[in-house]
C-alpha cells in the first residue's frame, strides 16, 4: 500500500464514518439522516463541454449531463448512501468527471431514499428514469453503474425487469461497486463480522439494521431488493463487479456470484487488496486512481463495441 493510502485509511477512521451508522435507534438513524439531507444542495456544475440540466422524473430530481458535441451512449448513474443518504456535491463533480472521461451522458436522479419510503420507491423511480433515457437511446447504448448501495439498485433493475416489467429492454451493461445488499446466511454474517475488524466505513451490524431500514414498515418488498443473492439475474448483460477485499460487503460477493452463475451471466470481478469501500472513487491516492481508471477504460470498450 502507498504510504498516502494509509494515511487516507487512518484519517477515514478517524473521522468516526462508521460510528455514525450505528449507536442508534432505526427512527433515531432516519431521522438523524433526515436533518443532513434536508441541508444538502443539489450542486451548481457549469462545463463549456456539456449542456447540464435538471428534469423531473415521479417528483424527483435527474441531473442530465449532456455532451454538447453530441454523444449515442449513455450512462445511468447511480450514487450510493446507504439508501438513507443523498448524492454529495463532491460526488456529483466525480459524476461530471467521469462523463468527460468517458464520453458518456449521464443521467443522475436524486431517487427516494429509505428515510420516507421503503425501498421499492427507489426502484421504481429508477426505473422511470431509465424509461425516460430509453426516449433518445437504443437499450444496447445505455450502462448503469452504481456505487454502493447505489450497485444494489444498479444490479437489482435486472430482477426488478423480470418482476412484471419485461416490456423494458435490459440494459447493455452493469458496473457495480461494493454493492450494498444484507446478509442472507450464518455464513455471510460470520465472514462479514471477520471484515467488520478491517472496515473503516461500513459496520458489519448496520448490514442487520439494513433489512429494517429498507423495508420502511412494508413487509411486502421482494426479496431481491434486500437480498440480491436471492435475486433472478435471467437477461442479465455483462456485469463488472468491483470490491475492496477490506470491507464487509465484500462478504456477500460469493454468493451475488453463485446467482449470477446461475442465470449464466457474463461477469467479472475486480479485488482491491487491502483496500477499503468503493475505492475507485477516491482517486485521491494511488490505489483509488487505479480503480478510477480501472473504471474509465471498461466503460470506454463497452462504449466502442457496442
Amino acid at each position: 500500500m502507498s504510504l498516502k493510502y494509509e494515511v487516507l485509511k487512518r484519517l477515514v477512521k478517524a473521522s468516526g464514518i462508521k460510528k455514525r451508522w450505528v449507536g442508534q435507534s432505526t427512527e433515531e438513524l432516519l431521522e438523524d439522516r433526515r436533518r443532513q439531507n434536508a441541508r444538502n444542495r443539489i450542486p451548481e456544475l457549469k462545463d463549456d463541454a456539456f449542456t447540464i440540466s435538471r428534469i423531473e422524473v415521479m417528483g424527483c430530481p435527474v441531473l442530465k449531463l449532456i455532451h454538447k458535441q453530441g454523444a449515442d451512449h449513455a450512462n445511468l448513474f447511480l450514487i450510493g448512501g446507504g439508501m438513507i443518504s443523498a448524492p454529495r456535491p463532491g460526488s456529483i463533480r466525480k459524476a461530471l468527471r467521469f462523463a468527460k472521461e468517458t464520453g458518456l451522458d449521464l443521467f443522475v436522479p436524486y431517487y427516494p431514499l429509505c428515510t420516507d419510503y421503503p425501498i421499492t420507491k427507489a426502484y421504481e423511480m429508477i426505473h422511470e428514469t431509465y424509461r425516460v433515457m430509453l426516449r433518445d437511446y437504443a437499450a444496447d447504448h445505455i450502462s448503469v453503474l452504481g456505487t454502493s448501495s447505489g450497485g444494489n439498485l444498479a444490479l437489482g433493475m435486472v430482477p426488478y425487469i423480470n418482476d412484471g416489467h419485461d416490456d423494458t429492454p435490459m440494459p447493455s451493461y452493469i458496473m457495480a461497486i461494493s454493492p450494498g445488499t444484507c446478509v442472507d446466511s450464518e455464513e455471510e454474517w460470520h465472514r462479514m463480522l471477520s471484515l467488520d475488524e478491517k472496515d473503516v466505513a461500513i459496520p458489519a451490524q448496520y448490514m442487520k439494521m439494513a433489512v429494517e431500514v429498507m423495508r420502511h414498515g412494508d413487509d411486502s418488498v421482494p426479496d431481491y431488493m434486500l437480498w440480491l443473492q436471492r435475486a433472478d439475474f435471467t437477461g442479465c448483460p455483462p456485469v463488472t463487479l468491483i470490491y475492496g477485499t477490506d470491507e464487509t460487503l465484500y462478504a456477500c460477493a460469493p454468493a451475488i456470484e453463485a446467482a449470477l452463475q446461475k442465470s449464466g451471466v457474463n461477469y467479472e470481478q475486480i479485488l482491491g487488496e487491502g483496500l477499503f469501500h468503493c475505492y475507485p472513487v477516491f482517486p485521491i491516492v494511488k490505489e483509488g486512481r487505479e480503480g478510477w481508471r480501472q473504471m474509465v477504460e471498461r466503460m470506454i470498450q463497452w462504449r466502442d463495441e457496442t
